[in-house]
């Protein structure tokens, strides 16, 4: 007879110890998707959900809910940053470890070389590859530098200066977001890119994106191509959204018109969050929260152990924000344009 499964509600991680027909025992973990009277679901990670008959459960244990693992501030700069790359990227090609980039001029991200690790040839010629690179693909001839880096003191060396915003990577363990509870209901997430979700996301970038940037039709401006591309490439990545923050409204209405938005990007361990915006008249009810920490039992299934976020160096309300719900400075990185 199986022991604390009276205490179970769907969607919690567990730990079921199940006696096998040699006597001997096995654990099963993963997330609850149906208590029965003689079955129980469980849907171990990345799997489907698979039966197990309550006579053969010796014993049964609420788990965290994401697996554990190092401290992600000992996770090296170079490795967080590799992790973070496809999930905000568009055309691409390698330069030995660096990445060029061009995303139809749409962020910076996805629209500098990412230079990290050794590009495979001298650090000039690596220069001059990435200024011929934005030269043919009609963007600025920028990097991404992880700050104080040898990439970016002997880049800066050859007359390269910093440009737009200083991004801080902030990092917080999976389980230290999540703690002990479940998905809010308000939040849909889906791994299907909604038109709702992208009308939002035009919203949300007022003076950056036109809603004619997004389309796809032949005719309209490439740029709407690279942004889906950027959003919908790479997966795994899950969309989530709110509709109606108000009591009793249903997660499956969230993919009509969103009130709030948030995209997730998972890699290897990672979960990259970005994208996370609510209407201003909606503000300040928690859906900012509720929307990552959604995001967060989305990738925990996926094998996720920790989320990083990045975010505006002088953006001090945000820091503020993400600090109380765990989140710390893991490095920092910045752009650097081409002298001339």
């Amino acid at each position: 007879m199986d022991i604390g499964l009276d205490r179970a509600r769907p969607g919690e991680r567990w730990v079921l110890r199940c006696r096998r027909p040699d006597g001997s025992a096995t654990d099963v973990v993963g997330w609850l998707a149906a208590i029965e009277r003689a079955t129980v679901q469980i849907a171990p990670e990345r799997s489907d959900p698979v039966v197990v008959d309550r006579d053969v459960i010796i014993l049964a244990r609420r788990a965290p809910a994401a697996r554990g693992g190092p401290d992600p501030m000992r996770t090296p700069v170079e490795e967080l940053e590799r992790a973070a790359r496809p999930g905000w990227i568009a055309h691409h090609e390698p330069l030995g470890e660096w990445t060029l980039r061009d995303g139809g001029g749409f962020t910076a991200r996805a629209n500098s070389a990412l230079a990290v690790g050794d590009p495979g040839v001298s650090l000039p010629e690596a220069a001059d590859r990435v200024v011929a690179y934005a030269a043919a693909h009609g963007i600025e001839p920028w990097v991404q530098v992880i700050v104080d880096s040898a990439e970016d003191i002997a880049l800066r060396g050859l007359g390269w200066q910093p440009v737009y915003l200083v991004t801080d990577v902030l990092v917080c363990r999976l389980t230290t977001l999540l703690r002990d509870g479940l998905p809010d209901p308000r939040v849909g997430v889906t791994e299907q890119l909604s038109e709702g979700w992208v009308r939002a996301y035009g919203r949300s970038r007022p003076n950056r994106l036109h809603q004619a940037d997004l389309r796809t039709d032949a005719g309209h401006r490439t740029d709407g191509a690279a942004v889906r591309m950027i959003l919908d490439g790479h997966p795994p990545r899950a969309f989530a959204a709110v509709a109606d923050p108000s009591p009793g409204a249903h997660a499956a209405e969230a993919a009509h018109e969103p009130v709030a938005i948030a995209r997730g990007h998972l890699s290897g361990p990672w979960l990259g969050m970005a994208a996370v915006w609510t209407e201003p008249e909606h503000r300040r009810r928690g859906l900012a929260t509720a929307m990552m920490r959604a995001l967060g039992h989305w990738a925990a299934r996926g094998g996720a152990r920790n989320a990083y976020l990045q975010v505006a160096q002088d953006n001090h309300a945000a820091h503020d924000a993400y600090g109380r719900l765990g989140f710390v400075r893991h490095h920092s990185y910045r752009y650097l344009t081409a002298p001339g």
